[in-house]
């Protein structure tokens, strides 16, 4: 059994990605569109039903109608808008930190093995160890493997970028084709 070692340099796109495919933050972006849609669709029902008080005439009331729904979309937009602009900013800025979190002092490459002996990745020089098992979540996407272990928003995680040298680019694979046959590890591709 062989083991596989990756070292690269940190990136703030990195983690930005990491935390964007974060399981805790796929569930608050969901929320956050749920109670989106609700506003709009209260705030449409509210203004269609007073628009519809001064009409007279069912031409009045259609134009009332599509008035409110008119207002409703620019306020969902708007909102939307917000939405995202603040979920964006705040994970850049997780994402700086924990990049500046992580980075080694002396500007080295950061270092993560993978043990098959022991089932087990080991990162940076502290040796943190993450089990492969039935907690482990791999997300595959265009640029980097993306890896969750545990349960909510304290779950650890850490990504592999995909680009690299020849050595580093047969080690993703390996280890991609590795974790989506082992049964017990969630392997998604993105």
């Amino acid at each position: 059994m062989q083991n596989k070692s990756f070292k690269f340099n940190l990136s703030d796109d990195g983690y930005y990605e990491l935390l964007k495919f974060l399981p805790y933050f796929r569930k608050v972006n969901i929320f956050g569109i749920i109670g989106i849609l609700v506003i709009w669709l209260l705030l449409f029902l509210y203004w269609n039903n007073a628009f519809q008080e001064y009409a007279s005439s069912f031409p009045d009331a259609m134009f009332a109608g599509i008035f409110a729904l008119f207002l409703s979309l620019i306020v969902l937009l708007f909102l939307f808008l917000l939405f995202w602009f603040r979920i964006s900013t705040f994970l850049k800025k997780s994402a700086r930190n924990l990049k500046e979190k992580y980075q080694p002092l002396n500007g080295e490459e950061y270092s993560i093995a993978f043990d098959q002996e022991i089932m087990s990745f080991l990162l940076g020089n502290g040796q943190h160890k993450i089990v492969v098992g039935k907690n482990l979540e791999v997300i595959s996407t265009s640029k980097h493997l993306l890896f969750y272990h545990g349960d909510g928003k304290s779950q650890k995680k850490f990504y592999i970028p995909k680009n690299g040298n020849e050595k580093h680019q047969e080690n993703i694979r390996y280890i991609a084709n590795y974790l989506e046959k082992e049964t017990d590890v969630q392997f998604k591709e993105k």
